[in-house]
Formats: structure tokens, sequence, C-alpha cells
């Protein structure tokens, strides 16, 4: 694998999987219900994909890379201290939501800056962006619904 493909796919990963930390913890501030039902579902769906590109990072001879030990915590306590007082599961959900355009700017931005990355690693980045946006909707629309 090249230099530009194996950063491109461990960014992806890394982000993927600051993904599950994130939504695993933003949805223990959720109420029961809908909104909660979509964060879970979609966490477990972020870390299935962080597998996938786990795994063909490995199939190339490398190391994928977990997330920053201290930048999980970070994201674990600002969570925390987020919703520490009184919240309600909308505000969880513009957080999450929030949280899921930046994810997908970051994306972006790192497609542009490794865009001679294989189109196999592209199209990692691809498909976490679709997940993203379609999480946003799915998430709000639950919101909805609650």
């Amino acid at each position: 694998m090249d230099g530009q493909s194996y950063k491109l796919a461990t960014n992806c990963s890394k982000g993927v999987k600051m993904g599950v930390t994130a939504l695993t913890n933003m949805a223990r501030f959720c109420e029961d219900g809908k909104a909660k039902d979509v964060i879970l579902d979609y966490a477990h769906k972020h870390e299935e994909l962080a597998k996938e590109i786990d795994t063909a990072i490995r199939a190339q001879g490398m190391q994928p890379k977990e997330a920053g030990k201290i930048a999980s915590w970070f994201a674990v306590k600002g969570i925390e201290f987020k919703f520490a007082g009184e919240h309600d599961t909308s505000e969880v959900v513009r957080s999450a939501v929030s949280g899921a355009d930046k994810a997908i700017a970051a994306l972006e931005r790192d497609a542009r800056t490794y865009s001679l990355a294989k189109s196999e690693i592209a199209e990692f980045v691809r498909r976490t962006i679709e997940l993203e946006r379609k999480f946003k909707n799915d998430v709000v629309e639950a919101c909805g619904k609650d």
C-alpha cells in the first residue's frame, strides 16, 4: 500500500472508531426512544465499517491504527461534561449531527490531501461520508418521532 493510500485509510479508520466512541457515549444521555436506537444502530454500523477498513489495511501488509487515547478520552469527557446537567434528547441529537458534519469535513479534506490514494481506499472514504449523511438524516427524523 502506497503512502497516500495508507494515510487516508488509517485516518478514515481512526475517525470511524472515534465515531463509535462518541455515538456510544452520546446514547447514554438520550432518553429511551427512537433517537437512542438510531444512535446505537449507527455506532454498530461505524464499528463494522472500521473493521472492514482495518481488514483492507492488513491485507496490504500494513497495520491499522487506533484512535488516539487522549483524543478518545477528551471525546468521552467532553460528552460527559456537555450533558452533565439538564438536557433532552434533542440536544444530544444536535451534538451528534454537529459531530457528523465535522467528520464529513475532515474526510473531504483528507480525500483532497491524499488525492493519489488508490480507488478502493477512496471508496471507504466515500462510504463513510455516505454513512455520516444518512446518520444525520435518520437521527433527526427519529428525534422528531420521540
